[in-house]
């Protein structure tokens, strides 16, 4: 993975995490992400003026439908996970299912390989979504996480992930078929969220009072929630999405942080332990890349003896006078 696209993935996750505190904090979690698809219509609109669509294929248009619609259920899922659970229960789980899934998946349906470095970033996956479900560290309260996978919280978080899985390989799909990331941005977000409508329409009153209640909240999460979407499409279009996957679990760390410090959920240490380890998935993910590009240079070195260190090209001799 390059330094380019590392640098855009943490500013999406830092976007992701920022995007989904604001969300936890709204009153109709459903409501609000779909009052974001309003704005973010609105807000982006120019973008799909400004773009030639009449050169675009059917396979292209049938992938921005195929995004919007696994994005509408991803938002569903979602918004009943934050209005059952805590941020920091919430989020590390519906982002940290992904990396374990999207490897395995990205290898059967795009023919990508996970090696040795990206099966210890699924490994400290595993183990980090296990962490900040213990009520405490300590060996009484060990597995106290396999009581709470039957909580609904969870469950709803396990949907968001495995829905997270899907669209992140669809993404990779429809953008490795030429599908442009700024329209594909405005088409699949706002748009998902707008498929919202006939759920939001039956309760009408809750619409206008969240649009009240949330204010400036709704077009900042429209911005960053885009945005942060843009930056992983534009990763996507030079790294695999086996690698993007787990580096983008960067955002648990941000929302496990804001959910123990700024919402004051509690059981901090834990939560911030396992998002912690987490993190390291994005660490062997790059160091999985780098290892394996020195490894390909020393491997064509060896078949190249001018280009290994010390070797000078032998060039015609001179007489001697």
């Amino acid at each position: 993975m390059t330094a380019v696209a590392l640098l855009l993935i943490t500013g999406s996750a830092l976007m992701h995490a920022s995007w989904n505190y604001l969300t936890k904090s709204s009153r109709d979690k459903s409501v609000f992400l779909w009052a974001t698809g309003i704005a973010g219509s609105v807000f982006f609109l120019p973008l799909l003026l400004w773009t030639d669509t009449g050169s675009w294929s059917t396979r292209v248009w049938l992938g921005f439908g195929l995004g919007a619609g696994l994005r509408a259920l991803y938002f569903l899922s979602l918004g009943a996970a934050y209005a059952r659970g805590d941020l920091s229960i919430v989020y590390p789980v519906a982002r940290g299912i992904a990396p374990v899934l999207v490897p395995v998946m990205a290898a059967a349906l795009l023919g990508e390989r996970l090696s040795a470095a990206g099966g210890l970033g699924v490994a400290a996956v595993a183990l980090g979504v296990y962490l900040v479900h213990l009520p405490a560290l300590n060996a009484r309260d060990l597995f106290v996480p396999f009581t709470r996978l039957r909580a609904v919280p969870t469950r709803y978080a396990a949907v968001t992930g495995v829905l997270t899985t899907t669209y992140s390989l669809a993404d990779k799909w429809n953008i490795g078929d030429g599908a442009p990331p700024l329209p594909y941005a405005y088409f699949t977000i706002p748009v998902a969220a707008l498929l919202l409508t006939p759920a939001v329409l039956r309760r009408p009153s809750r619409a206008v009072l969240e649009w009240r209640e949330s204010g400036w909240r709704i077009p900042a999460v429209a911005l960053l929630m885009t945005w942060s979407y843009l930056l992983i499409l534009f990763a996507l279009q030079s790294t695999q999405v086996s690698y993007v996957a787990p580096a983008r679990e960067l955002g648990i760390v941000f929302g496990t942080i804001l959910g123990s410090v700024v919402l004051h959920e509690g059981a901090a240490p834990q939560r911030v332990a396992g998002s912690g380890v987490i993190c390291s998935v994005s660490c062997c993910s790059l160091l999985d890349r780098e290892c394996g590009r020195a490894g390909q240079r020393r491997s064509e070195a060896s078949h190249d003896p001018q280009a290994l260190p010390g070797v000078r090209s032998a060039g015609p001799r001179q007489r001697s006078a």
